[in-house]
């Protein structure tokens, strides 16, 4: 009732990420960042102790590879996914629905929870077109690891309205873990600095130049930075000092100031990220802090720490990850070497790739129909392994929700 109180004049389109910024320092004192692209408004926040707090609420902090993985893309109107499986596996029970109580939350997660409830505020309370939302919560601490979470504005609402459980929303939204891009960038610079004078150049030059690149194209700037580093200090240089700035999914722009080593000007790194390591696009000399034409439109760096880059999430896009992650969180792995269960716990019966198919397709039907997604033609399934393929048209889908579906037989 609190939340809906909040008309839309509360968070107008114009100043919706401002408003926000406002209401989370006013009413809980924290300092955030905000800001809304396209129909996605995001939020930044700093919580120290995060992911202690994570790791003491689930104490493994290893991922248990899933035994069936699925890949999608989106592409020329037709959803794509590849299988993969390993080992045996079995289908997880379903559980009753039933949210589990409140309890009381520490520090960190509170501050979590007030940034939540603010970011949702201004979604229901604004005239912006607002479809996603996602928050970034960073812990500043020394694994410098970010957690992201998003989901669609609807499945919200439909908690709101209880057509959906606070658990069914849960499942819906993304969660993840990353590593922060800005400081993955740092590391790859300070490395990459770190072996100039050890490593002989084209070992230098294969282990840092990014895939996309030729070793030429970097070779005379790495002979100008060696050059202007030849005298730099063991710890002189300070890249926690460095201005950073995302600027793509997997592209960071690092600034290295010369003034480090008692020269002029500045060396700006472009930096690309690949899963936990980071390589080199390009390397330019700066004239004191003047950036090159292209980037100039990104401000002063001495400003890049105020702002922080979201991407904008799609509905194509989302819907893919919601078919995937609905179809694995179906399967768990199983120890074929285990005994036959008792009668309280009886054998879990193996699963089959074709079952695996027919649950891709049965989350198809339920999530696109869940977002009234219709700009598809087709859902086809690829297994990653044999190679063998499935595909339905869009007008079957539905089909496939029923008990009495078709069966599914691969295409020749």
């Amino acid at each position: 009732m609190g939340l809906a109180s909040c008309g839309p004049a509360s968070y107008p389109k114009a100043r919706v990420a401002e408003k926000l910024v406002q209401t989370c320092k006013a009413e809980y004192g924290l300092d955030v960042k905000a800001q809304l692209v396209g129909t996605t408004l995001g939020v930044q926040v700093e919580i120290p102790g995060l992911m202690d707090e994570l790791r003491r609420l689930s104490p493994s902090t290893l991922p248990e590879i899933p035994p069936v993985l699925i890949e999608g893309k989106y592409t020329q109107q037709a959803f794509d996914f590849r299988m993969f499986t390993r080992g045996t596996f079995a289908k997880v029970e379903k559980k009753p629905s039933g949210d589990d109580g409140p309890r009381e939350p520490t520090e960190p997660m509170k501050k979590l929870q007030q940034v939540s409830t603010a970011l949702m505020r201004a979604c229901l309370s604004t005239d912006a077109p607002i479809e996603f939302y996602k928050m970034i919560a960073r812990d500043p601490g020394p694994d410098h690891l970010d957690i992201l979470l998003s989901g669609h504005i609807l499945d919200t609402k439909k908690t709101y309205m209880q057509a959906i459980s606070i658990s069914e929303l849960q499942g819906r939204n993304e969660f993840s873990l990353r590593r922060q891009p800005e400081e993955m960038a740092r590391a790859t610079v300070a490395f990459f600095l770190a072996d100039l004078h050890e490593r002989p150049l084209p070992q230098l030059l294969s282990r840092y130049t990014a895939p996309s690149k030729r070793f030429g194209e970097l070779l005379p700037m790495v002979m100008a930075v060696t050059a202007d580093l030849r005298e730099a200090k063991e710890g002189g240089l300070k890249p926690e000092e460095w201005p950073v700035r995302q600027i793509a999914r997997d592209t960071v722009l690092v600034i290295l100031p010369l003034s480090q080593v008692g020269e002029q000007g500045a060396y700006l790194f472009s930096v690309q990220l690949q899963e936990e390591a980071g390589t080199l696009l390009s390397i330019e000399k700066m004239e004191g802090f003047a950036l090159p034409e292209q980037f100039r439109a990104l401000g002063p760096p001495s400003e890049w720490s105020k702002v922080f880059y979201l991407e904008p999430i799609s509905l194509p896009e989302f819907v893919t990850e919601q078919i995937a992650k609905r179809v694995m969180s179906e399967y768990k792995s199983t120890d074929p070497e285990a005994k036959p269960g008792t009668k309280k716990e009886p054998a879990e019966k193996p699963a089959t790739l074709r079952e695996v198919t027919r649950s891709l397709m049965d989350a198809a039907a339920y999530v696109t129909d869940n977002y009234s997604f219709k700009d598809f033609k087709e859902v086809s399934a690829v297994d990653g392994l044999k190679g063998t393929r499935w595909a339905v048209p869009a007008a079957e889908l539905p089909l496939y929700r029923k008990r009495n579906a078709p069966e599914l037989k691969p295409l020749p």
